[in-house]
């Protein structure tokens, strides 16, 4: 009779393990090929040290009941993902091996009745997968898993709902109608995913979108998430948040959403103050880009990076009026128009900062296409305001025999040139065309262009208004024949 030979095991060095060392190598091909041919009867003990052994004691419980009942264990949502953790890590997948033997079979049996799976056993299926797995997995059981949850989440609602948080309690059902009220038909769910890591998210967000799930409810949920995740958070936390929050919301199909412009500005305040990486501002930026033409002024004036003297950040508006125009002639001109306006009434809040370089207001004006404003008259108010803030500075400082140093507050007669010529002056009112011709803040050349495009509208307006007037003489007059 062949002597037993007892295996100690170190279970990451909290408990320690006698078991038959036959019995575990036996279905174990880890442990086998550890062992190799040696019976362990010379010295008739055996030991093993593992530090990161899945689960820990109880993942090794699992193992030896598995091993000790040839084959035999019960297969349930709140261990099978540890049991198939423990069957990797112990190479218990062996293709020779017979059915009994093969715990990861096991587990592919286990899978086929997951449809019929309650929803709180999914969650906690899907709690041990955040705990024991990154979230870039892609093993069959973690891809199954995933494609289930995202089928329930397709439901209008379940029969019961319950988080898998640490004590596995029932959220209130105040709390899921407090959700409810706020128009999502799919709110039912928004609770129940609330213990999922940024990282776990996107992955379940990613199926989703694949899946072509509702993306009112999936940007809803985002921003659910955002804001009651953030309550308490370090700002390292809500920084790593905010920056996952923004990859998924570009998932999303914006005609489905129901995320306002008012709503990206404030989640880019908020990218601002936690510094989140300049990768997910331009993508954020971008994102309030496409929906530009849904602003309004108020959302525009964002305050200027610390240590820079200008009050607002006119290269940030810049960028993402770059980013709408980015279809260039495939936007409707409704649209274009609307940001025209937009920017129009943008460039009065900051035409009298004397911070703004010349440069940064030139590309302000002149940034937009002809297309977008059927009248300058705003545009010339703005750049009267900025030419003559400058002047009116640069003259304060010479009565007081103070020298200008900053490049940006001498306004030369190249950079005016350049300022000025994004004037239209054909798109001008008669009055502001009177106002520019003798408007000493602008260079000659374009104070002499409007005094002779006024003296030409005026030349076609007096035979207009007489031939009116003659029109109107002669209507009063009596015929000297009439036919009546």
């Amino acid at each position: 009779m062949e002597k037993c030979c007892i295996l100690e095991v170190d279970v990451n060095g909290l408990e320690t393990f006698l078991v038959d060392k036959k019995i575990m190598a036996s279905f174990s091909s880890r442990l086998n090929r550890l062992f190799g041919q040696k019976s362990g009867a010379e010295n008739g003990k055996l030991k093993v040290i593992f530090h990161d052994f899945p689960g820990g004691s109880e993942g090794f419980e699992l193992m030896s009941r598995f091993c000790y009942n040839n084959g035999k264990v019960e297969i349930n949502p709140h261990n099978i993902v540890l049991l198939n953790r423990v069957a990797r890590f112990m190479e218990m997948y062996s293709d020779e091996a017979p059915s009994n033997r093969n715990l990861e079979e096991r587990i592919k049996s286990s899978l086929k009745g997951i449809s019929y799976w309650p929803w709180s056993e999914l969650l906690a299926s899907l709690k041990q997968c955040q705990d024991l797995l990154p979230a870039k997995d892609s093993s069959f059981l973690v891809q199954k898993i995933v494609d289930c949850i995202t089928e329930r989440l397709a439901l209008p609602t379940v029969e019961s709902s319950c988080t898998s948080s640490s004590d596995s309690s029932c959220y209130p059902r105040s709390s899921m109608d407090s959700v409810k009220s706020n128009g999502s038909h799919m709110a039912w769910w928004f609770e129940d995913l609330m213990f999922l890591e940024i990282d776990w998210l996107d992955k379940i967000v990613r199926a989703m979108v694949s899946k072509e799930h509702d993306h009112f409810a999936i940007s809803r949920f985002l921003l659910y998430y955002q804001k009651s995740k953030s309550v308490g958070a370090t700002v390292i936390e809500k920084r790593r948040i905010l920056e996952g929050l923004i990859c998924l919301l570009s998932l999303v199909d914006w005609d489905s959403s129901t995320i306002s412009c008012k709503c990206l500005f404030e989640l880019l305040c908020l990218g601002l103050r936690w510094s989140i990486s300049i990768r997910h501002k331009e993508l954020l930026e971008s994102l309030i880009g496409s929906r530009f033409d849904q602003a309004t002024v108020n959302h525009l004036p964002i305050r200027s990076p610390r240590g820079k003297k200008y009050a607002y950040d006119v290269n940030l508006i810049i960028r993402i009026m770059k980013a709408f125009l980015h279809k260039g002639d495939q936007l409707p001109a409704g649209r274009l128009k609307k940001v025209g306006h937009l920017i129009d009434s943008y460039m009065g809040e900051v035409a009298a900062d004397l911070h703004v370089k010349p440069t940064t207001f030139e590309e302000l004006v002149s940034i937009l296409p002809e297309t977008a404003r059927d009248s300058h008259d705003s545009l010339y108010r703005a750049i009267d305001i900025y030419v003559e803030m400058l002047e009116h500075f640069l003259y304060k400082m010479l009565i007081r025999r103070e020298f200008v140093l900053q490049v940006h507050q001498q306004l030369c007669p190249q950079e005016r040139l350049r300022i000025c010529a994004a004037l239209n002056h054909d798109k001008l009112s008669a009055g502001a065309l009177g106002d520019l011709a003798y408007n000493a803040n602008f260079p000659p050349k374009i104070t002499v262009k409007a005094l002779l495009i006024l003296q030409n509208k005026l030349k076609n307006l007096v035979p207009a208004t007489r031939e009116n007037a003659s029109d109107k003489i002669k209507g009063k007059r009596k015929p000297h024949n009439s036919w009546c």
